[in-house]
């Protein structure tokens, strides 16, 4: 059999019909010679993606986007380069050595003689070179007219980078400059320009005439310099001055920060925070108080100098805990150990590097104020100042409290009461977190004592004590009982300082034969200053001298260093209890214990004696005295009943004696005021009985018969106009009801004065024939106080002040 070929076999295929031509395979499997074969089925193809088709001509527009970047940054850079190459110097931290841009020349370099020279040619003065290792920085100065110190001050300072030597000389390239102008005046002087009334609106700089480099402590990142000023007018001498910076990568100078210190000392570089770089210290302690301002080296985006000077802050606590913001709170308020001691405490909560930074703060403070706590000092007052600044309460009460009577009291009384508000700050913070502090408040009631007074001082105790629900009562009357102690020790001394020149006190006095020593507070002990408790057992005091009787005093008013008052004394600053030697030296008895006794014998004439006040007493709103003298004769006359004694301190009045003057010569002088008096002064003796109501006669009637009474013109209103003052003398033997100014003389008889007073219109002012018929002017007086004249006035029961009011118009 013949073998068939495959194209034989194909010829052996059926035709494929024309209506089947252009037909997809059916699929079917196709039988070819005896075997089956199934057609292949041909896959779709899958549709691009979009998305990849978006980043594709994304990333194009990018290319072209940078490169076009490149091209224009390429162009503007090769400009800056033909123009001034410095300008793009910045890219030299970016480059390798060997490629950095070089320092272009904007002026020809020039040999250091030659550049001292052209700035004297300027009319400015070079200063010292100071070597930067290969360069130089030379400042530049510039002369004040009409100055008689520090006649020159720093303007410019500038950096010289070598060129290379040229023979034997070595030429100078400037690479940096810096204007300089000094701080504000404000500034220095931490006050408002608007404060100062001689320079309201004005604002000035004020000198740098010092520049000096600082030594191997600063930080290694560049050089550190610092300008310096002085200012030595006003009270506090003040130094000032800027922080400058060198950058030699960049070839920049900059100013880093503004400074001011009142103790004439200079920033110092000193490692503080702990960091492995120190820290810049600005010293602004003024006398006990250590104020530290401390910077730290940061690092900032900026390319010419990449590092900034940050100053440590108490303002936000860099822990959120309740200690540790109280401990904020007292380094705030200048209670620095206390608050070093409550920050430590919180070293294990999430300490951080800022906690550290204001522990050491805080620390550089403490150790200032503890060495001086710990410093023996001279007098009490600065031992007691250095112990409060340090918090150290309970340590400078018994300083206080171990103190004599006398100058060391006073003057702790007075540093108390000068103080501008330091102290009350840490009283107010250190109870602030601990309430019950009694030592605390202890020393806010002897400030507010000192600073205002003794009433002030308990209302205070009084609200912060009874302002805590869980003290009982005895607790309560236990603290304010020590309180008033403390009180009576600081006043004692305090209250006869702020009172001038010594007591004064105006009274009545009587004698008495046997005081009861048990109703009696004698004086202070000497030896402590504390109040004597038992009165009874310290009967001794109350001795009589040989020759001496005892005087009973009622005050009718006494100064108390700020104004007179009268009684009764309700309102004085003395408590119920344990008011001790506080009473004794309130009335400024502490210094001078004298007083005089003045009384009038039946015909008239005035004697006196001094008495030592042995002893006071205050109760029901009334203060007496007890003192011991010489006897009277007008207090152991039958009289002495009805005409008392005056009782007065030396330096309490001055007496005043006008000078007279007839009606009928003073109707000569001003014949108007005459005119105007004489009418109102006939209508009250009508009323009193001692004319007979008859018509008004004339002028020249009246002068005829009391024209020969005298007048005593003198100003007790305080308007520059004189008042007329007329005493008539009333005859009460019976003998005669009529009044005259002739004095009786004969000495069974008795006569009181009465008086009256015209102001400078004619009016009344006084009037002791009806009105005050009770009364009788004693005397007239200057009491010391920029005040108008007082009357002495001798009332039914004591004698007393009064004066001219103006609000009420009238002696009261």
């Amino acid at each position: 059999m013949a073998r068939k070929t495959p194209q034989d076999s194909q010829k052996h295929l059926p035709p494929v019909k024309a209506s089947q031509r252009g037909k997809k395979p059916s699929g079917k499997p196709i039988r070819a010679n005896g075997k089956t074969k199934v057609p292949l089925k041909k896959q779709p193809s899958k549709p691009k993606s979009r998305l990849n088709g978006g980043l594709v001509k994304l990333g194009a527009i990018a290319i072209i986007l940078a490169s076009g970047g490149l091209v224009v940054g390429g162009t503007w850079l090769a400009i800056r380069l033909m123009i001034d190459p410095n300008t793009v110097l910045w890219l030299n931290q970016f480059l390798p050595a060997w490629t950095r841009i070089p320092v272009a020349a904007s002026s020809s370099p020039q040999t250091l003689a030659a550049i001292q020279d052209k700035i004297r040619q300027s009319g400015l003065i070079t200063g010292e070179p100071q070597s930067l290792n290969s360069e130089l920085l030379l400042p530049i100065l510039a002369s004040k007219a009409d100055c008689q110190t520090d006649c020159q001050q720093i303007v410019e300072l500038r950096v010289y980078q070598p060129i290379g030597p040229s023979g034997n000389e070595t030429y100078y390239q400037l690479v940096a400059e810096l204007p300089i102008v000094g701080p504000e005046e404000y500034f220095v002087l931490s006050t408002p320009v608007s404060a100062k009334a001689d320079n309201a609106g004005v604002s000035r700089s004020l000198p740098l005439t010092k520049l000096t480099r600082f030594d191997s402590k600063a930080p290694g990142q560049g050089f550190w310099f610092n300008l310096s000023g002085h200012q030595s007018s006003g009270d506090t001498p003040m130094t000032y001055g800027q922080i400058i910076h060198y950058n030699p990568d960049q070839m920049h100078l900059s100013i880093m920060l503004q400074w001011t210190s009142p103790n004439e000392s200079q920033p110092y570089w000193q490692e503080i925070t702990g960091g492995s770089s120190a820290e810049l210290v600005v010293d602004r302690m003024v006398g006990l108080e250590p104020q530290f301002k401390v910077y730290q080296v940061k690092p900032r985006k900026f390319v010419p100098d990449p590092i900034f000077l940050e100053e440590v802050s108490l303002a936000q606590p860099a822990l959120d805990t309740p200690t540790y913001r109280n401990g904020m709170m007292l380094a705030r308020h200048g209670l620095w150990s206390p608050a070093q001691q409550l920050l430590k405490s919180q070293k294990s909560k999430k300490w951080s590097t800022s906690a550290q930074a204001q522990l050491d703060f805080v620390q550089l403070h403490a150790q200032v104020t503890e060495a001086q706590s710990k410093q023996p000092w001279a007098t009490p007052s600065q031992q007691i100042l250095a112990n409060l600044i340090d918090g150290r309460w309970a340590d400078a009460l018994l300083v206080f409290q171990s103190s004599a009577p006398g100058s060391p009291v006073q003057e702790i009384a007075t540093f108390l009461k000068n103080d501008s508000g330091g102290l009350w700050e840490r009283v107010e913070a250190a109870l602030k977190v601990n309430p019950n502090d009694e030592n605390v408040k202890a020393w806010g009631a002897l400030i507010l004592a000192a600073q205002q007074n003794r009433a002030k001082a308990i209302a205070w105790l009084r609200q912060i004590t009874f302002a805590n629900t869980f003290v009982s009562t005895a607790e309560t009357f236990t603290l304010n009982y020590q309180f008033y102690e403390l009180l009576d020790h600081l006043e004692g001394t305090f209250t006869n300082a702020s009172g001038g020149d010594g007591s004064k006190i105006i009274g009545t006095a009587q004698l008495v034969q046997k005081p009861n020593s048990a109703d009696w507070l004698p004086p202070a002990n000497k030896n402590t200053g504390l109040a004597i408790r038992n009165i009874s057992s310290q009967s001794s005091t109350l001795q009589l001298e040989p020759q001496q009787v005892w005087y009973q005093v009622q005050v009718g008013a006494f100064n108390d260093g700020q104004r007179w008052k009268q009684q009764p004394f309700s309102d004085l600053p003395l408590p119920t209890i344990a008011y001790g030697s506080q009473l004794w030296h309130y009335l400024g008895l502490g210094a001078n214990s004298r007083i005089q006794i003045t009384g009038w014998t039946a015909e008239g004439t005035q004697e006196s004696t001094i008495a030592t006040v042995k002893a006071a007493v205050y109760r029901g709103g009334t203060l007496q005295l007890l003192a011991a003298g010489e006897p009277l004769l007008s207090a152991t006359q039958g009289t002495a009943n009805k005409t008392k004694l005056l009782a007065h301190t030396e330096s309490s009045l001055r007496w005043l004696e006008p000078v007279s003057i007839s009606l009928w010569d003073l109707n000569q002088l001003q014949p108007q005021w005459i005119s105007t008096i004489l009418p109102v002064l006939r209508r009250e003796l009508l009323k009193s009985g001692q004319l007979k109501s008859e018509a008004l006669p004339s002028l020249t009637s009246m002068l005829s018969e009391i024209g020969h009474w005298s007048v005593r013109p003198i100003d007790l209103t305080g308007n520059n106009q004189p008042e007329a003052v007329l005493t008539l003398y009333e005859d009460r033997s019976g003998a005669s009801q009529k009044l005259d100014v002739t004095r009786p003389i004969n000495n069974d008889q008795l006569y009181k004065p009465r008086t009256l007073i015209f102001s400078d219109t004619g009016s009344l002012l006084y009037n002791e024939i009806s009105k005050d018929a009770q009364s009788s002017l004693t005397a007239l007086a200057d009491l010391g106080d920029g005040g108008t004249a007082a009357l002495i006035v001798n009332g039914s029961n004591a004698y007393n002040l009064k004066r001219w009011s103006v609000q009420r118009q009238r002696f009261e």
